[in-house]
């Protein structure tokens, strides 16, 4: 049994789906097998299956697919309720159709709905249910419009196009029909962070897809997720957080089975006797699972088959700098994201490096368990910094908390900054050589009331209104500058101002913008062909990617979600 454990561990397909990082990846045993229900992930869970629109927020890698998916399969095998799995990444690669079709709405509309369509036969099929007809008819004209769309070559609109009424009306039929007790719709990677105009026409379709039959459930984005006119937080949906406290009394235990869960037994073994090392890099993650499963694997050396044998301090370290700079690099890469913020991101760092700054100041005398990791914000806050936050809580380096009044000192909203950054940055002020245990009591045995108060100047500097402009992009016949974001026409020759694509602009970029190391880049770029995001993503089957020397199903897995995260949502 021994013996086969241990070949188990050095397998590199075993390996790389320990790794996945992805739920939308995994099946439904693998979820079962690695995913530790814990009280609060239950509760979540629960409330994704239970009646009414929920909308599932936190940043990027918090696991909102895993609740998503959880609760999918849950439904699924309960047997009574036609439960719906749809997800939304690639709704990116329909921005181009937004400079140049009238219809674009129109378009963007039908591609929401078609997912829907082609979820529910898979739901079908899944079940070992036969399709329903008109269901199978709709399905074959799904599957091409999806495909066109996402390859940018669709020239009209069906003519049986489907509305969020007439779905709606089909959902309840086939619900009705095949004896199912209710529909749930679950809408991952629906935000659609990128494109103001399809979030909120996909919140337009959202708050259509409902009555006492159908209920949607959707993962969005705390901070920059735009909602429609007509949709309100709260009334129109309940908000449900996705992004696990890790100040949670039940946070160590909940990263202790994840990885005692997603690791074969001999590799965990090699680190159950250095339990502090797990906690330090949970704590690191700030209650994002994906960034912990990112750190265990550069902690245990996991590259092809090859398993250090020791877990070490310096190892860990390099873990949570490495995970560090992954996160501020999610924030850097809305530079290409967002082009218009490009200013407000780069004032950004400097705000979250003030942040850091004024906790190690603030931490400097105080005791082991006194330490913060908190900022407060008087109040008023100006605009531009507001728009910073909400790009800081997207990439994961702030969690917003909530507000505190004192008494004439004023009102100040509060902002935990990522633990990676604290620990990086020194900002506990726990000196050079300080333990693994100073670090994880400091953070876990905090004073939970202790934060260093701001005023916003401070954070952004006397000249913030100059370094926080737009970046629009000029008139392609003259090269004049824009005076905003909604004009149409330049002011000094007439011509009609057309927006870059984003998406085009990503798939287009060099591959040294993806989040992997020098190394692999050099090798990927001298052993083969691939030299943009796009080289990748068309390398469907991994050939190129895996002919690189040293680069098994682990990394060539690792290169591939890279490359799908830079240009989706």
């Amino acid at each position: 049994m021994a013996k086969r454990e241990a070949e188990d561990l050095l397998d590199p397909e075993l390996l790389a789906s320990v790794f996945e990082e992805r739920a939308e990846h995994l099946s439904k045993e693998e979820l079962t097998a690695w995913t530790q229900e814990t009280p609060r992930a239950k509760e979540i869970i629960a409330k994704l299956k239970g009646p009414g629109a929920k909308l599932l927020s936190g940043p990027r890698g918090c696991g909102k697919s895993t609740y998503l998916r959880k609760a999918y399969f849950d439904l699924l095998e309960s047997g009574d309720t036609l439960s719906i799995y749809i997800n939304y990444a690639r709704s990116l690669a329909l921005e181009p159709m937004f400079h140049h079709r009238a219809d674009a709405i129109q378009v963007f509309r039908q591609w929401v709905l078609a997912k829907i369509v082609v979820g529910t036969i898979k739901t079908f099929t899944t079940m070992a249910k036969a399709i329903p007809k008109d269901l199978e008819a709709f399905g074959d004209n799904a599957e091409r419009l999806i495909h066109d769309l996402e390859v940018g070559i669709l020239e009209a609109l069906p003519a049986d196009a489907l509305t969020p009424s007439g779905l709606l009306q089909l959902l309840e039929a086939w619900t009705r029909e095949h004896g199912f007790r209710r529909c749930v719709l679950f809408m991952d990677d629906a935000a659609h962070a990128f494109s103001p105009d399809q979030q909120r026409e996909f919140f337009e379709i959202f708050r259509s897809l409902r009555s006492r039959v159908v209920a949607a459930k959707a993962a969005v984005y705390p901070g920059i997720t735009s909602y429609s006119p007509n949709f309100h937080v709260g009334h129109e949906a309940e908000l449900v957080e996705a992004w696990h406290p890790a100040d949670d009394p039940s946070y160590a235990q909940t990263m202790r089975a994840m990885a005692k869960r997603r690791l074969p037994g001999t590799l965990y073994r090699q680190l159950a006797s250095k339990i502090e090392l797990i906690d330090y890099l949970a704590l690191a993650s700030f209650g994002i699972p994906r960034g912990f499963l990112n750190m265990l694997q550069q902690l245990l050396s996991v590259e092809e088959g090859e398993i250090t044998s020791r877990a070490t301090r310096s190892l860990a370290d390099a873990a949570v700098k490495s995970h560090a700079e992954s996160v501020r690099g999610i924030f850097v890469a809305l530079k290409s994201k967002l082009p218009r913020f490009k200013h407000f991101i780069t004032v950004g760092l400097d705000v979250e490096r003030a942040m850091a700054a004024s906790l190690r100041t603030f931490n400097h005398d105080r005791d082991l368990t006194s330490k913060a990791t908190v900022v407060a914000i008087l109040e008023p806050i100006e605009k531009e910094l507001e728009r910073i936050i909400s790009l800081l809580e997207y990439a994961g380096l702030l969690r917003t908390l909530d507000k505190v009044s004192r008494g004439e000192k004023g009102t100040f909203r509060r902002y935990s900054l990522h633990y990676a950054i604290v620990l990086v940055e020194n900002s506990l002020s726990l000196g050079k050589s300080n333990s693994v245990e100073n670090s994880v009591v400091a953070l876990s045995k905090r004073d939970a009331h202790a934060f260093v108060r701001v005023r916003s100047l401070g954070l952004l500097g006397e000249d913030f209104k100059e370094r926080c402009r737009l970046e629009l992009p000029p008139c392609q016949k003259c090269n004049s500058s824009r005076l905003s974001e909604d004009q149409r026409f330049c002011m000094k020759c007439g011509a009609q101002l057309a927006d870059t694509s984003v998406y085009r602009d990503l798939i287009n970029a060099p591959i040294r913008r993806l989040p992997l190391t020098s190394r692999k880049i050099d090798d990927l770029i001298r052993y083969t062909s691939i030299k943009t995001v796009q080289d990748i993503l068309l390398d469907e089957d991994l050939q190129q990617i895996r002919s690189v020397p040293y680069v098994g199903p682990v990394w060539a897995a690792r290169i591939r979600n890279a490359a799908e995260e830079y240009v989706s949502v």
